[in-house]
C-alpha cells in the first residue's frame, strides 16, 4: 500500500516514513497540502496521513481538494494532529471526515485506522478503531 505522509515537521514525516515502511508500506512525503496535490495527480496513492495546521495549504483544504476530486474523491485520510482546539475539534466531527488521532497516541493506534480505513467497507469492524462505541450508521 503507498500512503502520503503530510506534515510540514520534517522530523515527524521522518518518523511516519520509517514507521510505515517497516510496516512494508510504500511511503510518500509531502511538506504541505499544495505539495500533496502535486504527488497525488503524479502517482497512485492509497492513503493519505495528514496533519491539519501546515503552511501554504492546511489539511482541512486539502481534504477538500481530494474530495472535490473525481480521481481520488473516495481515498481515505486520517488526520494525525498536536491540535486539539475547539475549531479543529468541530472540523473533524463532520462526519465527512474520515478519521482523526492525535499526535503522541501509540502508533499502533495509527495502524488500527490504516486497517479499518483501507478495508472494505461491508468487511470494516462494527466498532471504530479503539473505541467502545459503536461507529454512526
Amino acid at each position: 500500500m503507498t500512503i502520503l505522509v503530510v506534515d510540514d515537521e520534517v522530523s515527524y514525516r521522518l518518523l511516519m516514513k520509517g514507521l510505515l515502511t517497516d510496516e512494508g508500506h510504500e511511503v510518500l512525503l509531502a511538506e504541505d497540502g499544495a505539495e500533496a496535490m502535486e504527488k497525488l495527480n503524479e502517482l497512485p496513492i492509497d492513503l493519505v496521513l495528514s496533519d491539519i495546521y501546515m503552511p501554504v495549504m492546511d489539511g482541512f483544504k486539502l481534504h477538500g481538494a481530494i474530495r472535490g476530486h473525481q480521481k481520488f474523491g473516495k481515498m481515505p485520510i486520517l488526520f494525525v494532529s498536536a491540535y486539539d482546539d475547539q475549531h479543529s475539534v468541530g472540523v473533524i466531527q463532520d462526519p465527512k471526515i474520515d478519521a482523526f488521532i492525535k499526535k503522541g497516541r501509540p502508533f499502533s493506534e495509527i495502524k488500527e485506522w490504516i486497517g479499518y480505513l483501507t478495508a472494505p467497507e461491508e468487511e470494516r469492524a462494527s466498532r471504530w478503531p479503539g473505541s467502545r462505541q459503536t461507529k454512526r450508521l
